[in-house]
């Protein structure tokens, strides 16, 4: 998935969410919890030296990928279910929020005709669950759908 797509799904996901009040970053949507949501929609592709944040990374990338590989650790099942507990236990809005979106980057990437190694390390078989594949027409259409239901939500 695209960086733009990652960041429209973490944001889509945490406004239907925020409706229902499900969010423990429901009542302080501000500043810092848009940024956090935004890193983390993107955080996950630390670990690949051409994608967006990794171009950005002064280096880090490269080191990232040399020892996890991209789609490894940072995508790993175990890092998805403490992202998740952290969203509910942090009481920052601006670290809750980047968990939450690293958390969708993740969940997304499951949907991916990629995968993610779910039960990585013990197993890095990846797991998929094939709905699109990164920069086709169908995530065209995604990244559109949510962005439309992002601007409903915002301006109807």
């Amino acid at each position: 998935m695209r960086y733009y797509t990652h960041i429209a799904v973490a944001a889509g996901s945490a406004l239907l969410l925020h409706q229902y009040e499900l969010l423990p970053f429901s009542n302080e949507i501000g500043v810092a919890a848009v940024s956090g949501l935004m890193l983390g929609a993107v955080l996950p592709d630390i670990d690949e030296t051409k994608s967006w944040i990794g171009r950005r990374s002064r280096g880090l990338a490269f080191w990232v990928k040399l020892l996890f590989g991209h789609r490894g650790m940072t995508h790993s099942g175990i890092v998805l279910a403490l992202l998740i507990y952290l969203v509910f236990t942090l009481d920052q809005p601006f670290f809750a929020a980047l968990c939450f979106g690293a958390a969708s980057h993740i969940l997304a990437d499951l949907f991916s005709r990629g995968g993610i190694p779910l039960f990585y390390p013990v197993e890095k078989k990846r797991t998929s669950i094939p709905v699109y594949k990164t920069g086709s027409f169908l995530e065209h259409l995604i990244f559109l759908g949510i962005l439309f239901y992002i601007m409903a939500l915002l301006f109807v």
